[in-house]
């Protein structure tokens, strides 16, 4: 049986197990049973609102600012930590205009979220388009690269489907190339983006393998989308015991908006199975979680 979760309202329960029916089946179930579809080094900690890492090691934030941009920096995190985020964007934005990723990042998030004043996707967008523009695949601070490739991730969602409110029109091949290189570095939503476009043959010709591959990827990392569009998939195809596996595994990290649907599919799928079939898909779901835990982090 599985563990309740009261966080997302989970009753104890058990999966149920049936043959693969899809073609590339072997690719999802791979991931399902802990074998990775894209080498990826161990996940390292996330800071709060990412669903990714950059494997690359470093020990500061803070290059060539000025001391007064340094101070403003270090007390417009401070704020931004404390949730004080109308005192982080006026703090934050000297250390932006000298070229701080840290800084341009949170400015950017700040902006998107309407975090500390309403929501303005023009200035997030122009923040993720300078982050682009400058970012440099060879840079030797970690955290510079996870900053600056989450920017990209971002910047490649609002191009691949589109952002009125930014007055930004559809660009899938600029946003495939963008996911392309955000997700070479680890990350996990641009892993998701770039599998989603391949599977629906979106700027790319349609390649359903390598788009299940890069969503299988994303979900070792705990990435509920890409979890819950891979039980889509064996749910479509009529395998009910996969379906409810990745469902379980996607509300274990499902957002607010995403974890009634996965909850009530869970629940639809589970009745009516077998002890049996329950039990075995107990033990797939036990396997994988145990090979890929969740990170746990505080998130906006």
């Amino acid at each position: 049986m599985f563990a309740t979760r009261t966080s997302n309202g989970l009753k104890a329960t058990c999966l149920p197990v049936a043959a693969l029916r899809l073609p590339l089946a072997g690719l999802a179930l791979a991931a399902v049973l802990g074998a990775s579809a894209v080498a990826q080094t161990a996940p390292q900690p996330l800071p709060p609102g990412f669903h990714s890492f950059v494997p690359r090691a470093s020990d500061t934030f803070v290059k060539q600012m000025s001391a007064d941009a340094e101070t403003d920096l270090h007390f417009g995190v401070a704020a931004y930590m404390a949730k004080d985020y109308g005192a982080a964007q006026t703090l934050l934005l000297r250390p932006a205009e000298e070229g701080n990723a840290q800084a341009n990042w949170m400015l950017a998030h700040m902006y998107r979220k309407g975090l500390g004043g309403p929501v303005d996707e023009v200035r997030a967008y122009e923040i993720y388009e300078r982050m682009a523009a400058n970012y440099d695949p060879d840079e030797p601070d970690r955290n510079v690269r996870f900053f600056m490739v989450d920017g990209l991730s971002r910047l490649a969602d609002s191009l691949r489907s589109g952002n009125k409110a930014a007055d930004i029109g559809r660009d899938p091949r600029r946003a495939l190339r963008l996911y392309q290189m955000a997700a070479s570095a680890g990350h996990a939503n641009a892993q998701y983006g770039l599998g989603m476009m391949y599977l629906e043959g979106d700027g790319v010709a349609k390649d359903r393998a390598y788009g299940m591959r890069w969503l299988g990827t994303a979900a070792q990392k705990r990435h509920a989308p890409a979890a819950a569009r891979l039980a889509d998939i064996y749910f479509e195809a009529g395998d009910t015991i996969r379906a409810l596996v990745w469902y379980r595994i996607a509300a274990d990290t499902a957002d607010s908006a995403l974890s009634p649907r996965v909850l009530n599919q869970h629940e639809h799928l589970s009745k009516g199975m077998s002890q049996a079939k329950l039990g075995e898909a107990d033990q797939l779901y036990t396997r994988w979680t145990n090979r890929y835990p969740v990170q746990h982090r505080t998130a906006n």
